[in-house]
């Protein structure tokens, strides 16, 4: 007996028994699965389609992951094209600069780099050197510029360098009334000496 598809309208031959049963319980008719299964997704949403093959891709991928990365892999090794995908790369590198220059992505990349940093060179002590980090960053936030060169000695680092040339090419030696420490030397109670500062006493005690 012929009858018409209900997705594609074609007519085909089935068995009469199997039409008249479908008519008698008021189901469609059709030509093959294809045209089935596309007719039972045409009243659904796109968002419902997308959501279906997504739960469907992950039970998918639980079924035996291994066999599944290893077909992937053994594709890949026997379909790449190097120079196709070079050029793919570098047709492709603006949209991915301007993904890392993104916000949220930086953000993202300090705190996984700072991690990976930390794994690779502590090992187990990975985080404790986080904590660390975490406290000379809320140290340094509290600090302010002058304050954050003065503890590092780079304040007025040309002026100390065009001294220290001063110094060296001079014929005289630099010795003040009072003695002299080279700058940097620290005096008795450990806090640097600049200039003239050295007094010369009983025991040779330097003075600040």
């Amino acid at each position: 007996m012929q009858f018409e598809c209900a997705h594609c309208t074609k007519l085909t031959d089935r068995p009469a028994g199997h039409v008249n049963r479908a008519r008698t319980l008021g189901r469609k008719l059709f030509c093959s699965r294809e045209c089935f299964g596309l007719d039972r997704r045409r009243w659904k949403s796109a968002e419902a389609r997308k959501e279906e093959k997504r739960l469907y891709d992950a039970e998918y991928r639980l079924r035996d992951i291994e066999a599944l990365k290893a077909r992937k892999a053994e594709y890949y090794q026997r379909t790449k094209d190097p120079v196709k995908e070079a050029a793919k790369r570098k047709e492709r590198m603006p949209l991915h600069v301007e993904y890392c220059r993104r916000p949220e992505y930086r953000a993202k990349k300090k705190v996984y780099d700072r991690k990976y940093r930390a794994e690779k060179h502590y090992g187990e002590l990975a985080d404790c050197f986080l904590l660390v980090m975490e406290i000379r960053d809320e140290c340094l936030s509290r600090m302010t510029d002058y304050e954050i060169r003065l503890e590092k000695g780079t304040l007025n680092k040309s002026l100390q360098r065009r001294r220290d040339y001063e110094r060296s090419v001079r014929n005289s030696p630099e010795i003040g009334p009072l003695g002299h420490l080279e700058r940097g030397e620290r005096g008795q109670n450990g806090r640097l000496s600049r200039g003239c500062n050295r007094l010369t006493g009983s025991g040779d005690t330097a003075y600040d």
